[in-house]
């Protein structure tokens, strides 16, 4: 029977867990968190989005799409809500996305401890590893429990790293897993945050701060002689520190990847997604023809929310307080440029306690794709969020670590997927 350790008890470790002892492996899963599934606990919304029907290779972002291909190709999105739903879990799809039935996190947490138990894994929370170290035959695991000051050391014939990346850094998380992976020859590539808020420098950040509007959002970034431009639409918020809202945050890892090589990022808002350029202009024009007596600021107040409107005005250096009627029409053109290109500089993201994934990680040519298992150290296997693999809204970056979850484990106990 081999001794499996696992460390890190979240989406992929869990996952791993399961499929390793339902395997006939003798496990342990360590977790430095009093409980498992504290990040998974706050997916979501703690509703935890577990995966998506629609899967495409633009979805994920890292050093090789191929290797994505690839694991979903041994584990598809399919397979992973088999695995999930054979063993107990209730699912339920939603606009193509699926949730536990109960669509609480909670639910999902006590699933993976229940089954677990019932599997006699032993499993150690509230217990930091500290080392692991390469032996003739297999892995010597040093860890200390929180309860406890001196170090106690387990021997293993393969190690499991499931420990995530460094986003949620308000839910505990550490830098072990990429230590350990440096420590075994693994490349890790930059880590920054993705799935994230952006920091802007615009003037009027106070003003705006609170406003929502649909928006069709382009970044467009530049790094190292690589110039690269993405679109998405949604919901916008401006904040105090820059912008936020699920398009944003689609789009923040392409900034934040810039921004992590000295480069440069931009967004460009269209504020009126509906209208071409040519029709907003005759709009703009019709409303002119009847502002008897208002002001432009009045004759457009209902076309956007009263400070954006206030802004694009000025920033289209149009005096909100001028009469509407005398307007030119290279005044409206200048506003109509403004309201289909409401631009903005880019000069950070917010922090990893802020973002849903770490963009980066350990060089994905290093890992097997079929098993997870390093191409460095027999024995190894490395899984989720650690890899240089990260997912866009929508169940994604869930989808790639249960699957890459499922691969580890059922690997390292002897039993590969057909």
């Amino acid at each position: 029977m081999k001794r499996i350790a696992i460390i890190g008890g979240g989406a992929s470790g869990m996952t791993a867990a399961l499929s390793a002892a339902e395997a006939g492996a003798f496990v342990v899963l360590f977790e430095h968190n009093d409980r498992l599934g504290k990040k998974l606990a706050a997916t979501g919304n703690g509703r935890c989005n577990l995966g998506n029907s629609y899967l495409d290779a633009d979805c994920y972002r890292g050093g090789d799409a191929s290797f994505v291909s690839d694991v979903f190709e041994k584990c598809s999105p399919e397979q992973v809500r088999v695995f999930l739903s054979e063993r107990g879990l209730s699912l339920k799809e939603k606009n193509g996305y699926f949730y536990p039935r109960s669509e609480q996190a909670r639910s999902v947490i006590d699933f993976f401890t229940s089954r677990l138990s019932a599997l006699k894994v032993t499993v150690l929370t509230g217990c930091e590893v500290t080392e692991v170290i390469a032996e003739k035959a297999g892995f010597t695991v040093s860890f200390v429990r929180n309860e406890g000051n001196s170090s106690e050391d387990m021997q293993f014939d393969v190690v499991i790293l499931a420990t995530g990346g460094l986003a949620g850094n308000n839910l505990g998380v550490s830098a072990f897993g990429y230590d350990t992976a440096r420590s075994f020859g693994h490349t890790i590539t930059p880590l920054f945050p993705a799935l994230v808020q952006l920091v802007t420098n615009d003037k009027n950040k106070k003003t705006l701060s609170g406003v929502r509007t649909e928006a069709n959002v382009t970044v467009s970034a530049s790094f190292g002689g690589h110039d690269i431009v993405k679109k998405e639409t949604g919901e916008v918020l401006f904040t105090d520190y820059g912008i936020s809202g699920i398009p944003v945050m689609q789009l923040s890892r392409y900034a934040g990847e810039a921004l992590q090589n000295v480069g440069t990022a931009s967004l460009s808002l269209d504020l009126m997604p509906e209208y071409t350029f040519e029709k907003l202009l005759a709009e703009l024009k019709e409303r002119r023809a009847a502002s008897a007596g208002l002001t432009i600021e009045q004759g457009l107040t209902s076309i956007l929310q009263r400070n954006l409107l206030y802004v694009t005005l000025l920033r289209a250096s149009v005096e909100p307080e001028s009469h509407f009627s005398k307007a030119s029409d290279e005044t409206l053109k200048k506003l109509c440029a403004e309201l289909k290109n409401f631009r903005l500089t880019i000069t950070g993201t917010k922090d990893f306690s802020a973002a849903q994934v770490t963009a980066g990680g350990i060089r994905l040519g290093e890992i097997r794709s079929d098993t997870m298992e390093s191409k460095l150290k027999k024995g190894l296997y490395i899984t989720g969020e650690l890899l240089d693999v990260d997912g866009t809204c929508g169940g994604y970056n869930l989808q790639f670590a249960f699957a890459t979850g499922i691969l580890a484990g059922r690997a390292a106990a002897g039993r590969e997927m057909n």
